[in-house]
């Protein structure tokens, strides 16, 4: 018996007729086009169809109004693929969103869609763009697979893989039932997995409360104003040339701000951080964490290139030479800090571009 009656007023009510879907792009374009059908989408999101992850076209990627990133693959239950192939699948492609640098995945937007990602939302998004590269780089996405019919060997799937995925990583089914009667249809969907996805996000969330930029000039202005002004500086010209500043974990029992300029070269990926730091006894300090940067690049003849040039660059301000020295013959292994006091203006100006030519 169907979940559902139906009735024309005044009529009698009758089961509707039960039908899925001819192609799995019918699927496809109905969620592209109303993406709030696709749970954890937010009303205002953006869809792009058949978007090149590098692994080959994921069926439907949706960017929310918040910056955060829903892949879709959708499978009817006559695909063969979808006992086991899909997942693989759709796994397959968010790996090839992971460390995607922000300017590819617009690119690739654009060719698909027509039109840029802000334009996409049909006005300007605050930080929407920094938060979709956030979550890129750290591989923060959600998973959907949307299907016409949901099996137990599915939903065995979903259960393993949000118990064993990363945090940032959520897995849901959907089953988008299909009826129809008289002169109508009627689109169903029906979630599995939600509250485990639910759960994970929220306990990410607890754990990923950042420091925000606010806080940092806050706590400046109020116990080193002395150096509010280089502080404001290193924001203003690193958010000119596209560096973003990102605020620490909030943990412990710490009432002082940590964070600072995340260094991600193309797909290169990450290759360390210039950290503000806030040592009551020494003032604020810039210091250079470069510790991951041997094993990124090694890889990566370009990329070592372009790092030796940016120690060069940093050898030739008087203020950092040292700090130059110290990464060169530790080979990156020391984190080499300077205090803000220690800076002008002018070697302020010089190190955040020198960090934007290492990114460029």
């Amino acid at each position: 018996m169907s979940e559902i009656l139906v009735r024309a007023s005044g009529g009698e009510w009758v089961e509707p007729i039960k039908h899925g879907f001819g192609r799995e792009a019918e699927l496809q374009h109905i969620l592209a086009e109303y993406p709030q059908l696709i749970p954890g989408v937010q009303a205002g999101a953006a869809a792009c169809t058949e978007f090149q992850s590098g692994a080959g076209p994921a069926d439907v990627v949706v960017v929310n109004t918040n910056g955060s990133l829903t892949l879709v693959e959708c499978k009817l239950a006559s695909n063969p693929q979808i006992r086991r192939e899909i997942i693989g699948q759709l796994f397959d492609y968010a790996s090839g969103f992971f460390n995607m640098h922000i300017d590819e995945f617009e690119g690739r937007w654009e060719v698909r869609t027509g039109k840029s990602l802000e334009l996409s939302f049909g006005l300007a998004q605050g930080g929407l763009r920094e938060a979709v590269a956030d979550n890129l780089q750290a591989g923060r996405f959600s998973v959907v697979l949307a299907v016409d019919a949901i099996n137990l060997e599915l939903k065995r799937m979903v259960e393993y893989l949000n118990a064993m995925s990363g945090a940032g990583t959520s897995v849901i089914a959907v089953e988008y039932v299909r009826h129809y009667g008289s002169g109508f249809e009627v689109l169903m969907p029906r979630t599995y997995g939600l509250e485990l996805a639910e759960a994970k996000v929220s306990a990410t969330n607890r754990s990923k409360d950042r420091w925000t930029l606010e806080q940092h000039r806050s706590w400046i202005e109020a116990n080193d104003p002395a150096n509010l002004g280089r502080f404001e500086s290193i924001a203003h010209i690193a958010a000119v040339v596209d560096i973003p500043f990102v605020g620490s974990p909030v943990g412990g029992k710490s009432t002082v701000p940590a964070g600072g300029l995340r260094i991600i070269r193309g797909s290169t990926g990450e290759i360390g951080t210039v950290y503000i730091y806030h040592y009551r006894s020494q003032s604020s300090s810039m210091e250079f964490s470069f510790t991951k940067a041997p094993a990124v690049l090694a890889q990566d003849e370009e990329a070592r290139t372009a790092f030796a040039a940016f120690l060069d660059e940093l050898g030739l301000i008087p203020e950092l030479s040292a700090a130059a020295d110290i990464l060169r013959t530790s080979n990156c292994a020391r984190r080499p800090n300077v205090p803000l006091a220690n800076l002008s203006d002018d070697s302020i100006k010089k190190v955040v571009n020198a960090l934007h030519r290492l990114v460029s």
